[in-house]
């Protein structure tokens, strides 16, 4: 199992004071139980040779980059910038491939009051489907995301809801699109986390690890301190043999701190339920 982390407790230092850099993480996350990171795509230097130089900070410090983590807006209602989001993630995919990393988080983009959800599911998928055929000849992965909302969002996630979310994958899924599976999205809508991972466990990329401090609620809590059941999550992850990235994702108020301790239970609990699983062939009582 790999191990990642997408620092968000940094958003702000990084993103919008600029009082630390991405390199400045990367000496951070080398320091604490981590195979690689995520990288948000605004934290993504832009000068010539910031790329090289990045790539050679993760090099040394021996990490991977597991995920560019990004949110382009394929449902909003002008064309322009539909066009825009397009262009632009097709860019986010080239970064991605010479990084190494896995696959870049995509979303549908936001629930805009003007976007029905016949245009906005037909706009994702009319979005999507020839970046799938970008991200293919990069090898790397599209690895679709129902968020709650970015950052930058005036409005929540149009896919938010399971039922829209499935619609999407189940569509574009058979064309290669792969999920980022967060296990707390469903829980802050009053929807069962289990029954969509059950609908697209074979589909996993990549995992964020994320909790809740309770229902409704947007306040992160360190993962196994909120309400989100990660046991029974893991359970059926591994029982379809998953083995690739969980990324602790922790944007709470104890920080660096926090963070930790949400990395520590989420190996301790992956390794935990490992154990538990029957073996090849045997049948549990």
């Amino acid at each position: 199992m790999n191990y990642s982390c997408l620092p968000m407790i940094y958003f702000k230092a990084i993103v919008l004071d600029q009082t630390l850099s991405l390199v400045d993480w990367l000496e951070i996350a080398a320091g604490l139980p981590l195979d690689g990171t995520e990288i948000h795509w605004r934290m993504l230097p832009t000068a010539p040779g910031d790329l090289d130089r990045l790539r050679a900070a993760l090099n040394a410090r021996r990490l991977r980059v597991s995920q560019v983590t990004c949110a382009p807006d394929f449902t909003h209602p002008d064309a322009t910038m539909r066009t825009a989001e397009i262009a632009r993630t097709r860019n986010d995919i080239e970064v991605a491939a010479a990084l190494g990393a896995t696959c870049v988080r995509i979303t549908a983009g936001q629930a805009h009051p003007q976007t029905t959800r016949v245009d906005g599911i037909r706009w994702v998928v009319d979005a999507v489907r020839p970046l799938l055929d970008h991200a293919a000849r990069h090898q790397v992965f599209l690895a679709f995301e129902n968020h709650y909302k970015d950052y930058f969002w005036d409005h929540p996630d149009f896919a938010q809801r399971a039922e829209t979310f499935l619609e999407i994958v189940h569509t574009l899924g058979p064309h290669g699109l792969r999920v980022n599976y967060d296990t707390s999205n469903q829980v802050m809508i009053g929807e069962d986390p289990l029954a969509v991972l059950a609908e697209i466990q074979d589909l996993v990329v990549h995992v964020h690890c994320s909790d809740r401090v309770g229902p409704g609620t947007y306040l992160h809590a360190p993962a196994g301190e909120g309400i989100v059941d990660f046991p029974a999550i893991f359970r059926l992850l591994q029982t379809s043999g998953y083995d690739g990235w969980l990324s602790a994702e922790y944007n709470g108020p104890e920080g660096l701190d926090g963070l930790t301790r949400a990395l520590g239970y989420i190996r301790a609990t992956w390794g935990r339920v490992a154990s538990l699983r029957p073996a090849p062939g045997t049948r549990r009582r």
